[in-house]
Protein backbone atom coordinates (compact mmCIF):
# COMPACT_ATOMS: atom_id res chain seq x y z
CA UNK A 1 0.00 0.00 0.00
CA UNK A 2 1.15 3.68 -0.57
CA UNK A 3 2.71 5.52 2.44
CA UNK A 4 0.13 8.14 1.54
CA UNK A 5 -2.93 5.96 1.55
CA UNK A 6 -1.34 4.16 5.05
CA UNK A 7 -1.48 7.57 6.08
CA UNK A 8 -4.63 8.45 5.23
CA UNK A 9 -6.03 4.87 6.56
CA UNK A 10 -4.55 5.57 10.04
CA UNK A 11 -5.80 8.99 10.03
CA UNK A 12 -9.21 8.00 9.43
CA UNK A 13 -8.87 5.82 12.80
CA UNK A 14 -7.58 8.55 15.12
CA UNK A 15 -8.70 9.31 18.41
CA UNK A 16 -7.33 12.33 19.80
CA UNK A 17 -7.17 12.39 23.23
CA UNK A 18 -5.73 15.36 25.95
CA UNK A 19 -3.82 15.08 29.47
CA UNK A 20 -2.47 16.99 31.95
CA UNK A 21 1.02 16.79 32.84
CA UNK A 22 2.69 19.71 34.71
CA UNK A 23 0.15 21.85 34.52
CA UNK A 24 -0.31 21.76 30.49
CA UNK A 25 -2.12 19.89 28.32
CA UNK A 26 -0.41 17.00 25.87
CA UNK A 27 -2.58 16.10 22.87
CA UNK A 28 -1.99 12.61 21.90
CA UNK A 29 -4.27 10.31 19.57
CA UNK A 30 -5.16 6.50 20.20
CA UNK A 31 -5.22 3.74 17.09
CA UNK A 32 -7.57 0.92 18.59
CA UNK A 33 -6.19 -2.35 17.52
CA UNK A 34 -8.55 -4.18 15.00
CA UNK A 35 -9.14 -7.30 17.76
CA UNK A 36 -9.06 -5.05 21.34
CA UNK A 37 -5.39 -6.20 22.20
CA UNK A 38 -3.88 -5.04 25.01
CA UNK A 39 -0.49 -4.84 23.65
CA UNK A 40 -0.04 -1.31 23.34
CA UNK A 41 2.96 0.43 21.39
CA UNK A 42 3.72 4.41 22.49
CA UNK A 43 5.02 6.45 19.51
CA UNK A 44 7.79 9.24 19.80
CA UNK A 45 8.20 11.47 16.35
CA UNK A 46 11.25 13.20 15.64
CA UNK A 47 12.51 16.68 15.73
CA UNK A 48 9.99 19.75 14.47
CA UNK A 49 7.58 17.52 13.51
CA UNK A 50 4.16 15.86 15.31
CA UNK A 51 2.00 12.50 15.49
CA UNK A 52 1.45 12.64 11.80
CA UNK A 53 4.66 12.00 11.22
CA UNK A 54 4.04 8.35 12.40
CA UNK A 55 0.53 7.87 11.33
CA UNK A 56 2.16 5.57 8.13
CA UNK A 57 4.03 3.24 10.26
CA UNK A 58 1.05 2.84 12.64
CA UNK A 59 -1.42 1.86 10.13
CA UNK A 60 0.59 -0.86 9.80
CA UNK A 61 0.29 -1.67 13.41
CA UNK A 62 -3.63 -2.54 13.83
CA UNK A 63 -2.60 -6.15 15.39
CA UNK A 64 -1.92 -3.31 18.42
CA UNK A 65 -3.13 -0.42 20.32
CA UNK A 66 -1.11 2.64 19.34
CA UNK A 67 -0.97 6.00 21.09
CA UNK A 68 1.31 8.39 19.63
CA UNK A 69 1.36 11.83 21.82
CA UNK A 70 2.43 14.96 20.46
CA UNK A 71 5.99 15.78 22.10
CA UNK A 72 5.67 19.12 24.50
CA UNK A 73 6.21 22.34 22.60
CA UNK A 74 5.06 20.27 19.04
CA UNK A 75 2.01 20.17 17.12
CA UNK A 76 -1.29 20.79 20.27
CA UNK A 77 0.91 19.77 23.44
CA UNK A 78 1.98 22.91 25.76
CA UNK A 79 5.89 23.65 25.82
CA UNK A 80 7.89 22.31 28.99
CA UNK A 81 8.52 24.55 31.67
CA UNK A 82 12.11 23.97 31.66
CA UNK A 83 14.30 23.61 28.87
CA UNK A 84 13.54 21.29 26.40
CA UNK A 85 16.15 18.70 27.47
CA UNK A 86 16.71 14.91 26.31
CA UNK A 87 16.28 14.55 30.26
CA UNK A 88 13.44 16.69 30.28
CA UNK A 89 11.74 14.91 27.45
CA UNK A 90 12.48 11.82 29.07
CA UNK A 91 10.86 12.99 32.07
CA UNK A 92 7.79 14.02 30.79
CA UNK A 93 7.50 10.74 29.21
CA UNK A 94 7.76 8.83 32.55
CA UNK A 95 4.82 11.67 33.19
CA UNK A 96 3.00 10.98 30.64
CA UNK A 97 3.29 6.80 30.96
CA UNK A 98 2.03 7.04 34.33
CA UNK A 99 -0.84 9.37 33.48
CA UNK A 100 -2.26 6.75 31.30
CA UNK A 101 -0.78 3.26 33.50
CA UNK A 102 1.17 2.41 31.43
CA UNK A 103 4.03 2.55 33.64
CA UNK A 104 6.16 -0.29 32.99
CA UNK A 105 3.64 -1.78 30.55
CA UNK A 106 4.17 -0.14 27.25
CA UNK A 107 6.26 -1.03 24.18
CA UNK A 108 8.50 2.31 23.10
CA UNK A 109 8.89 3.14 20.16
CA UNK A 110 10.87 6.39 18.41
CA UNK A 111 11.90 7.44 15.00
CA UNK A 112 14.52 9.77 15.08
CA UNK A 113 15.21 12.75 17.95
CA UNK A 114 12.35 10.28 19.44
CA UNK A 115 15.23 7.58 19.18
CA UNK A 116 17.27 9.59 21.39
CA UNK A 117 14.00 10.50 23.91
CA UNK A 118 13.12 6.47 23.83
CA UNK A 119 16.75 5.31 24.76
CA UNK A 120 17.91 7.93 26.94
CA UNK A 121 14.19 6.99 29.04
CA UNK A 122 15.06 3.04 28.36
CA UNK A 123 18.66 3.86 30.37
CA UNK A 124 16.60 4.61 33.89
CA UNK A 125 12.98 2.51 33.11
CA UNK A 126 12.43 -0.81 31.76
CA UNK A 127 9.97 -0.83 29.09
CA UNK A 128 8.51 -3.86 27.80
CA UNK A 129 10.74 -2.93 24.83
CA UNK A 130 12.34 -0.74 22.60
CA UNK A 131 11.92 0.01 19.14
CA UNK A 132 14.25 2.32 17.53
CA UNK A 133 13.84 3.32 13.82
CA UNK A 134 16.30 5.66 12.30
CA UNK A 135 18.14 6.02 15.50
CA UNK A 136 20.61 8.61 16.40
CA UNK A 137 23.13 6.13 16.85
CA UNK A 138 26.71 8.47 16.27
CA UNK A 139 27.15 12.31 17.44
CA UNK A 140 25.73 14.18 14.87
CA UNK A 141 28.10 17.00 14.26
CA UNK A 142 30.76 13.68 12.70
CA UNK A 143 27.65 12.14 10.86
CA UNK A 144 27.52 12.04 6.88
CA UNK A 145 25.92 15.26 6.69
CA UNK A 146 28.66 16.43 9.77
CA UNK A 147 28.96 20.27 7.59
CA UNK A 148 24.92 20.69 7.34
CA UNK A 149 24.72 19.96 10.73
CA UNK A 150 27.14 22.35 12.06
CA UNK A 151 25.13 25.15 9.12
CA UNK A 152 22.30 24.18 10.85
CA UNK A 153 23.22 24.91 14.47
CA UNK A 154 24.52 27.94 13.00
CA UNK A 155 21.28 28.47 11.68
CA UNK A 156 19.21 28.06 14.80
CA UNK A 157 21.55 29.87 16.90
CA UNK A 158 21.14 33.00 14.39
CA UNK A 159 17.00 32.42 14.49
CA UNK A 160 17.48 32.85 18.75
CA UNK A 161 19.44 35.92 18.56
CA UNK A 162 17.22 37.75 16.16
CA UNK A 163 14.46 40.03 16.83
CA UNK A 164 11.62 36.82 18.30
CA UNK A 165 9.30 37.70 15.09
CA UNK A 166 12.01 37.01 12.51
CA UNK A 167 13.65 34.27 14.54
CA UNK A 168 9.83 32.67 13.52
CA UNK A 169 9.88 33.43 10.36
CA UNK A 170 13.35 32.39 9.61
CA UNK A 171 12.76 29.08 10.96
CA UNK A 172 9.19 28.39 9.45
CA UNK A 173 11.09 29.78 6.33
CA UNK A 174 9.08 27.43 3.13
CA UNK A 175 12.67 27.77 1.60
CA UNK A 176 14.56 26.27 4.26
CA UNK A 177 11.83 23.15 5.15
CA UNK A 178 12.09 22.46 1.37
CA UNK A 179 15.90 22.22 1.61
CA UNK A 180 15.72 19.78 4.21
CA UNK A 181 13.29 17.77 2.61
CA UNK A 182 14.61 18.01 -1.02
CA UNK A 183 18.07 16.69 1.41
CA UNK A 184 16.48 14.13 3.25
CA UNK A 185 14.15 12.34 0.60
CA UNK A 186 15.22 9.74 -1.39
CA UNK A 187 12.55 8.36 -3.25
CA UNK A 188 12.28 8.47 -6.72
CA UNK A 189 8.59 8.26 -7.53
CA UNK A 190 7.92 11.42 -8.30
CA UNK A 191 3.95 11.21 -6.44
CA UNK A 192 5.55 9.92 -2.90
CA UNK A 193 8.81 13.05 -3.11
CA UNK A 194 5.67 15.62 -3.84
CA UNK A 195 3.13 14.12 -0.79
CA UNK A 196 6.88 14.00 1.39
CA UNK A 197 7.94 17.25 0.97
CA UNK A 198 3.97 18.63 1.48
CA UNK A 199 4.05 17.20 4.37
CA UNK A 200 7.20 18.69 5.68
CA UNK A 201 5.54 22.19 4.51
CA UNK A 202 2.42 21.15 6.93
CA UNK A 203 3.98 19.54 9.89
CA UNK A 204 7.76 20.53 10.09
CA UNK A 205 7.28 24.04 11.22
CA UNK A 206 4.50 23.06 14.22
CA UNK A 207 6.31 24.06 17.37
CA UNK A 208 5.37 26.75 19.57
CA UNK A 209 8.24 28.88 20.02
CA UNK A 210 11.50 29.97 18.51
CA UNK A 211 12.66 28.51 21.91
CA UNK A 212 11.40 25.37 21.98
CA UNK A 213 12.38 24.86 18.43
CA UNK A 214 16.10 25.90 19.45
CA UNK A 215 16.33 23.71 22.80
CA UNK A 216 14.97 20.93 20.91
CA UNK A 217 17.85 21.11 18.12
CA UNK A 218 20.54 21.91 20.54
CA UNK A 219 18.93 18.77 22.21
CA UNK A 220 19.11 16.70 19.25
CA UNK A 221 23.06 17.16 18.53
CA UNK A 222 23.87 16.77 22.79
CA UNK A 223 24.01 12.78 22.78
CA UNK A 224 23.76 9.94 20.70
CA UNK A 225 23.05 6.15 21.56
CA UNK A 226 26.48 4.83 21.52
CA UNK A 227 26.56 6.48 24.42
CA UNK A 228 22.92 4.58 25.96
CA UNK A 229 23.00 1.67 24.27
CA UNK A 230 24.99 -0.45 26.91
CA UNK A 231 22.94 0.92 29.53
CA UNK A 232 19.43 0.04 28.51
CA UNK A 233 18.32 -3.65 29.73
CA UNK A 234 14.96 -3.81 27.71
CA UNK A 235 14.67 -5.81 24.23
CA UNK A 236 15.70 -3.31 21.53
CA UNK A 237 14.79 -3.67 17.50
CA UNK A 238 16.80 -1.30 15.29
CA UNK A 239 15.29 -0.26 12.35
CA UNK A 240 18.28 1.40 10.18
CA UNK A 241 18.28 2.78 6.77
CA UNK A 242 21.20 2.40 4.22
CA UNK A 243 20.77 5.89 2.93
CA UNK A 244 20.26 7.57 6.46
CA UNK A 245 22.15 11.16 6.36
CA UNK A 246 22.20 10.94 10.30
CA UNK A 247 23.91 7.97 11.29
CA UNK A 248 25.83 6.15 8.29
CA UNK A 249 25.09 2.47 8.14
CA UNK A 250 28.07 1.17 9.26
CA UNK A 251 27.60 3.13 12.78
CA UNK A 252 24.06 1.44 12.81
CA UNK A 253 25.62 -1.93 12.66
CA UNK A 254 28.23 -1.51 15.05
CA UNK A 255 26.01 0.03 17.66
CA UNK A 256 23.64 -2.01 17.60
CA UNK A 257 25.45 -4.83 19.12
CA UNK A 258 25.99 -2.91 22.10
CA UNK A 259 23.01 -3.10 23.16
CA UNK A 260 22.72 -6.23 25.78
CA UNK A 261 19.28 -7.83 23.69
CA UNK A 262 18.50 -6.79 20.38
CA UNK A 263 17.43 -7.47 16.94
CA UNK A 264 18.89 -5.64 13.86
CA UNK A 265 16.77 -4.90 11.07
CA UNK A 266 17.95 -3.07 7.35
CA UNK A 267 15.96 -1.06 4.72
CA UNK A 268 17.94 -0.35 1.51
CA UNK A 269 17.85 2.17 -0.58
CA UNK A 270 15.86 4.40 1.66
CA UNK A 271 16.86 7.15 3.79
CA UNK A 272 15.64 9.51 7.26
CA UNK A 273 12.73 9.23 6.26
CA UNK A 274 11.75 5.36 6.55
CA UNK A 275 8.45 6.77 8.22
CA UNK A 276 7.49 8.11 4.81
CA UNK A 277 9.20 6.05 2.71
CA UNK A 278 9.01 2.59 3.89
CA UNK A 279 6.10 2.39 6.54
CA UNK A 280 4.70 -0.69 5.74
CA UNK A 281 7.99 -2.31 5.67
CA UNK A 282 8.74 -0.57 9.13
CA UNK A 283 5.30 -2.06 10.28
CA UNK A 284 6.36 -5.50 9.18
CA UNK A 285 9.40 -5.26 11.12
CA UNK A 286 7.96 -3.84 14.62
CA UNK A 287 5.15 -6.29 14.53
CA UNK A 288 7.31 -9.19 14.40
CA UNK A 289 9.86 -8.12 16.90
CA UNK A 290 6.27 -7.06 19.23
CA UNK A 291 5.26 -10.85 18.19
CA UNK A 292 8.63 -12.11 19.22
CA UNK A 293 8.31 -10.81 22.77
Amino acid sequence: MLAQDLYQSADSRAVRNSVEIDGGPCVYFEYPSADNSDVTLVMIHGYRGNHRGLQAIAAGLIKYRVIIPDLPGFGESAPLKMTHSIKAYSDWLHKFLGALQLENKANLMGHSFGSLVVGFYATRHSPRSVTLVNPVSSPALEGPRAALTNLTKVYYSLAAALPKAIGQWLLRSRLAVMVMSVVMAKTKQRRLRRWIHNQHLSNFSDFATVEVATEGYMASISTDLSKLAPMIASPVLVVAATLDDITDIESQRRVSKLYSNSTYREILGVGHLVHYEAPEQAASYISEFLDSQ
